[in-house]
């Protein structure tokens, strides 16, 4: 189903605003996107789901935090965090990686998140290949932050290859990944 938006012509008519395609937008498309799921799966999950404290509402105050969710709101957190996951566990590790550095808040260098957005994790995490990858996962934080560092200087002088380069594998990943898990979200 597809809906036309307003000036948009009519079947055989005459199209004079351009093409229209480009005006046309689909009901799929007004579902919530990938990245809304992956953002929360990644960043908010456990506060929708975690046991949350009563003690302001058990003090009558009202404000921040002194709203307790509802079981039911609770429960639905769960069911929506179990259906990502197990998206998340049937495509690829490597493409569930990608999507994991690629929404998983991180505190990396503004001038970096500027210029790559939700690129940034997989750009860093590439720059890391030919690094030891220590097992302990802060260790890797650290790495992933010097590493983060060490792009600064060229992504603001906006000079080198190395940029460049790790933005043409990143977007190539991050479409493989997202494509993948789009497609368990229209199987199931």
């Amino acid at each position: 189903m597809v809906l036309r938006l307003r000036g948009a012509a009519r079947p055989g008519g005459h199209d004079p605003g351009g093409s229209l395609k480009a005006r046309l937008v689909s009901v799929a498309a007004l579902r919530p996107k990938v990245s809304d799921d992956l953002e929360w799966f990644f960043n908010m999950a456990e506060c929708d789901m975690g046991d949350q404290s009563n003690y302001l509402a058990m003090l009558g105050l009202d404000g921040p935090g002194s709203g307790i969710p509802s079981p039911e709101d609770a429960a639905e957190a769960v069911h929506r965090h179990r259906r990502i996951r197990d998206r998340l566990l049937s495509i690829a590790d490597s493409d569930a990686g990608v999507l994991q550095c690629a929404y998983e808040h991180h505190p990396w260098p503004q001038p970096l998140v500027r210029r790559f957005g939700h690129l940034t994790g997989v750009i860093v995490r590439l720059a890391c290949a030919l690094d030891y990858w220590p097992e302990d996962r802060r260790e890797q934080r650290v790495l992933e932050m010097v590493r983060a560092e060490w792009l600064v200087p060229e992504c603001v002088a906006r000079v080198g290859r190395t940029l460049p380069r790790l933005r043409t594998e990143a977007e190539a990943r991050l479409s493989r990944a997202s494509a993948a898990f789009e497609a368990t979200r229209r199987r199931g």
